[in-house]
């Protein structure tokens, strides 16, 4: 750790894109500070959209920009768990569901694993040769199904934060458990970093990847041009013997005809920090909100979300493991952050201070990337992103 408060960068949030940026960084020969809080809610009302479980990783993406950079991360996991020590990628494979007049209406294209994967990977509407190998889902009859097959699977997003952390540190990287309230231009240049703790840090760049709470406290000079909306995940709890049975099941995501939801994504059963196993699966709802205050996104983090959603998103679970018996169900709240394009916002906004958010609901596989892109914007070694 530096004996002194003055670094070459200050990394503005430890979630996923900041671990990345501060990784990359330090690796580069920066004096690094990364400042966040490690637990969720735990310094003024702060919560995370990574602090989750498991995030679905695969090849295919919505929008064609995002396949480089997904594609370059996921390249990389092997990598960041050996020099790191820490397991946080299992590739298991992915399977998509649709009826086909609906495929491609949510970005997923079983026509592209139907034309470029293997044959015995997809199978047409009213067959069911997937089950042979994985008997205990089920799918409507009127779906076609493909499988995209490893690298495909899922990330364990506190994990790959802690990989990157403890890379981050072997690098002389500097990591700061605290909130950043106050962020100023320095006479002389650089930027001075204030914290609710009281501390202060002299930078000369600034990364903030501050997530869903980046126009939450005026540290940036104009307003980030993101949008926030909530989301939930059901936890399904089985047996220790369903957990070890359905562990290797591929990821799912599953195009049904909107009612109450769509756009289903699921993981396979995998064990919680309260020792239980469940199965996590999330959907786009009608119940969802775009809050636009901080003080909404904290009650959003607050409230007990069960009984308005259990009773939509019980019944997508159990349809999809009709014979798989739930010891409990509970919900848990989430929230993404999009951007008018769909497309990470990662750009300098005034010389030396680069921001470095939206997920747009799919940035945890490919967070590795992003945080690159913010740290090569840090060295101008690149453009912003969609500039040649």
């Amino acid at each position: 750790m530096h004996s002194s408060d003055t670094f070459d960068v200050g990394v503005i949030g430890r979630g996923l894109f900041g671990s990345a940026a501060a990784r990359h960084l330090a690796e580069a020969g920066c004096s690094v500070v990364a400042i966040g809080p490690t637990a969720s809610g735990g310094h003024a009302g702060i919560y995370s959209s990574h602090d989750d479980e498991a995030r679905l990783t695969r090849r295919l993406d919505r929008d064609e920009r995002w396949a480089p950079f997904t594609a370059r991360a996921v390249e990389g996991y092997r990598s960041i768990e050996e020099r790191s020590g820490v397991e946080f990628y299992w590739p298991v494979g992915a399977l998509f569901a649709s009826r086909p007049e609906i495929d491609g209406k949510h970005g997923v294209s079983m026509a592209f694993l139907r034309d470029h994967g293997k044959p015995e990977n997809y199978w047409p509407p009213g067959t069911a040769g997937w089950k042979q190998w994985w008997p205990r889902l089920e799918f409507p009859t009127t779906h076609e199904v493909a499988l995209d097959p490893a690298p495909a699977g899922y990330i364990r997003p506190k994990r790959l934060i802690t990989a990157q952390e403890i890379l981050t540190e072997r690098s002389g990287g500097c990591l700061v458990d605290d909130v950043t309230t106050v962020l100023k231009p320095r006479v002389g240049g650089g930027y001075r970093i204030e914290t609710f703790a009281g501390s202060t840090y002299d930078v000369e760049k600034v990364v903030v990847a501050t997530g869903a709470f980046v126009n939450a406290f005026d540290v940036l000079p104009v307003q980030a041009d993101i949008t926030v909306k909530t989301e939930i995940v059901i936890l399904g709890e089985v047996s220790e013997a369903d957990a070890n049975e359905l562990g290797e099941y591929p990821t799912v995501l599953h195009q049904i005809d909107p009612d109450g939801i769509d756009d289903i994504y699921m993981t396979p059963p995998l064990q919680f920090p309260d020792g239980r196993h469940c199965i996590k699966l999330g959907a786009n709802t009608t119940l969802d909100t775009w809050p636009t205050t901080l003080n909404e996104i904290q009650q959003w983090f607050r409230s007990d979300t069960d009984p308005d959603y259990l009773p939509l998103l019980q019944p997508a679970l159990a349809s999809l493991w009709p014979d798989v018996d739930f010891l409990s169900l509970r919900t848990k709240p989430c929230i993404v952050s999009y951007t008018p394009d769909r497309f990470p916002l990662i750009e300098e906004v005034e010389p030396g201070l680069i921001v470095a958010v939206a997920g747009n609901g799919q940035g945890a596989k490919g967070s590795d990337s992003w945080g690159a892109v913010a740290a090569d914007l840090v060295l101008g070694r690149s453009l912003p992103l969609g500039e040649t």
